[in-house]
């Protein structure tokens, strides 16, 4: 095997691995494929001390070899369910929250978190999501995104950019050209954006091109087709939407990084291996690897042969790399890391940074509909609360997240009686409460739009008469599901500050936060 052209293709390449630590995994993705770049998920981290630790373990496998660069060490930190390390002032509401709180805080909340993350050693941050929530049907990006309008997901996803980039961190904007006008899930299959190009250019493409106008480095893609404008390939594999789109039209310069390569928009329609290959050549520079070997070895492999059989100029790899070396050099990537795990630690135990935090929590929570008194309605004695437990319901959530219970968290700080519900059904314990003779009910919802027996839950708890307040414990257009309720009350998440900030405002009966969606 030709040593240099295995060396160039690892560059291109940026993986997940299974655990805490550089183990035989981590290392044969640099031995035998020269993986030079790495991802961290949930299973990967445990504290700030840890992850700063692996870090350096990364930094000394990809500088073994004398290579001029580190690693670029990403994380999906967006806020709210997609938060990788869930700890003191990492854990900062989603954006759709951070939107309805009405504060002005994504700046700092970008920088705070750029801080933390250098610190530790991770310079990548695959955030913010400058998606355009459009369909309320849209299974993945939801409250993610920071709302509907186009200005708005605009200035607020640059604040949180530039927060990042200022420490130093390079923000990649996702999920480009737009994520936010589908109803399928491109981790399962091929989602189809029929949109006009010429609305598209106002709408789902506006935040990329502000971001890139005011100095974007970095990207995602989306695995989207845009049949407007390549109706047989995704963005990520599209040459007109990686080439034509984005570096011509658009003019932008920095680094353009896949989705995860073993999604099933890729590995289904085209297989991950030739997937590949059409990535590099549409455009992209850095490809994105979440969960196996297999898949890094097949698009290593298809790859390779693509350039020994001519099919892949080498001089195409050769352009990614003298981009990936220019943003490298710009986010001080060469050499060895200076990682501060003292550092680090303080700063996510910021007491401060961990209020600011707790409070756009409390000033997101929104009152949707219906007039009753729920500051007197919490007051009974016979509460029934329920709600099923926080699972990973997408793709991009992680399976390791630190799973919840809205209704115990309720009835320990409320009084009252908690019932954990299946996530899609009623079971023979929800059946028994239903009959008994509670005085009102406190249901979470949990993306029921998607799960028909949450739904079937809610009808039965309306058909009682007894007053009712409905939680939606996602993205607000669960709301459109209600038929009858004394309050319809948005936490924009299932997290343990969105949770408490629910009780706090369910005691008070105050909900101050505004919908960043419509109609709700």
């Amino acid at each position: 095997m030709d040593n240099g052209l295995k060396k160039k293709i690892g560059q291109m390449f940026i993986s997940g691995f299974p655990s805490t630590e550089v183990d035989d995994y981590a290392k044969r993705l640099k031995r035998d494929f020269s993986v030079s770049n790495f991802q961290f998920f949930a299973r990967n981290l445990i504290n700030p001390e840890q992850a700063s630790e692996l870090c350096n373990e990364l930094n000394a496998l990809v500088m073994e070899d004398e290579n001029e660069f580190a690693p670029f060490i990403g994380i999906d930190q967006e806020g709210g369910g997609v938060t990788r390390l869930q700890t003191g002032a990492l854990l900062f509401p989603s954006q759709m929250a951070v939107a309805a709180s009405g504060m002005d805080v994504t700046y700092d909340i970008g920088y705070h978190c750029g801080r933390i993350m250098r610190a530790m050693g991770i310079n990548t941050n695959f955030a913010p999501v400058l998606d355009v929530n459009i369909s309320s049907m849209n299974p993945i990006i939801g409250t993610r995104a920071y709302g509907d309008n186009p200005e708005h997901v605009s200035r607020m996803g640059i604040d949180m950019m530039l927060g990042l980039k200022k420490t130093g961190v390079l923000s990649l904007v996702k999920h480009y050209p737009g994520h936010g006008n589908v109803s399928s899930d491109s981790h399962l299959g091929l989602p189809k954006n029929d949109t006009p190009r010429e609305i598209l250019e106002h709408t789902e493409w506006l935040p990329f091109q502000k971001a890139f106008d005011t100095g974007a480095d970095g990207l995602m893609t989306a695995h989207v087709c845009y049949t407007d404008i390549d109706n047989t390939r995704p963005a990520t594999l599209s040459p007109l939407i990686m080439n034509e789109l984005l570096r011509k039209q658009m003019r932008f310069t920095g680094l353009a990084f896949t989705d995860c390569m073993e999604m099933g928009a890729i590995k289904q329609y085209f297989g991950t291996g030739e997937g590949a290959v059409m990535a590099i050549e549409a455009g992209c520079d850095l490809l994105t690897f979440s969960h196996t070997i297999e898949a890094v070895e097949d698009a290593f492999r298809s790859i390779y042969d693509a350039v020994k059989e001519g099919r892949l100029q080498e001089a195409r790899i050769d352009e990614s790399l003298d981009r990936i070396a220019k943003v490298k050099y710009k986010y001080g990537l060469a050499g060895r890391q200076q990682i501060d795990a003292a550092l680090a630690a303080e700063l996510c135990n910021d007491e401060e940074k961990i209020e600011l935090n707790a409070r756009v929590s409390e000033a997101s929570i929104t009152r949707l509909s219906g007039d009753g008194n729920v500051h007197d309605l919490m007051k009974l004695e016979k509460k029934a609360f329920f709600a099923p437990e926080s699972l990973a319901l997408t793709g991009v959530e992680d399976e390791k997240r630190i799973k919840l219970s809205f209704s115990r968290w309720c009835a320990d700080h409320l009084g009252g009686m908690s019932v954990v519900t299946p996530i899609d059904g009623i079971d023979d314990k929800t059946e028994d409460v239903l009959g008994t003779d509670f005085e009102a009910a406190i249901l979470g919802l949990y993306n029921a739009r998607f799960r028909p027996g949450q739904i079937q839950l809610l009808r039965r708890l309306e058909a009682t008469g007894k007053p009712l307040v409905v939680v939606i414990l996602g993205a607000p257009y669960d709301a459109a599901l209600v038929q009858r309720a004394d309050a319809v009350i948005a936490a924009y998440e299932y997290t343990r500050l969105s949770v408490k900030a629910t009780v706090d405002a369910l005691k008070k009966g105050s909900f101050i936060g505004k919908a960043p969606v419509k109609p709700v």
